[in-house]
């Protein structure tokens, strides 16, 4: 039976070498098959965090942006309301002051006249001055708290200018990812 076995093990080795040659060429295809879907998925994985962190820079750059520029226009703000504060004062000053000149000149041309100023007359015309003045400081604080509020509404919008560019790059940066896709 040794006789028979060899001439069939031989012919069986002769059909299963060829198979193994071709079997151990698909292996190698597939291995680097494989290893191709690895590199593209790699490169795919690599871009998708390049994107990611460059849209992230983006993002905190604006913000960086944003936040110097609200800084400056609060600075800049409160400076403007102090120069109205401090202006009104001033102004404020100079109304008294101006107030008191005239009626100190109303009592003394009232009194060389004769008239006293606790009369009708004279007492009408020292309250019509001082109505005069307050009358001008009312204006001036109007005149004041309009320039505040002028103030007030510049940094609102400056504030809602930059949610909506911050909106904007966000919403940008969402269709660029999908784009990616």
């Amino acid at each position: 039976m040794a006789g028979i076995t060899t001439p069939a093990l031989s012919a069986l080795s002769a059909v299963t070498t060829p198979v193994q040659t071709v079997l151990s060429g698909v292996n190698t295809v597939k291995g680097t098959i494989d290893q191709v879907r690895d590199l593209t998925g790699a490169n795919e994985h690599r871009a998708e965090r390049q994107l990611a962190d460059r849209q992230q820079s983006a993002l905190n750059s604006l913000r960086a942006r944003q936040d110097a520029d609200s800084v400056a226009l609060r600075a800049n703000v409160q400076n403007q309301a102090d120069q109205i504060a401090t202006n009104a004062a001033a102004d404020e000053r100079k109304r008294q002051q101006a107030l008191r000149r005239a009626v100190g000149r109303t009592r003394a041309q009232l009194g060389s006249q004769g008239i006293s100023t606790a009369d009708g007359s004279g007492e009408a015309i020292l309250l019509g001055q001082m109505q005069e003045a307050g009358e001008e400081k009312a204006d001036a604080d109007r005149l004041n708290a309009l320039r505040i509020k002028a103030l007030e509404q510049q940094q609102q919008s400056e504030y809602q200018r930059n949610l909506l560019e911050l909106s904007e790059l966000q919403e940008r940066q969402r269709l660029e990812r999908l784009a990616r896709r």
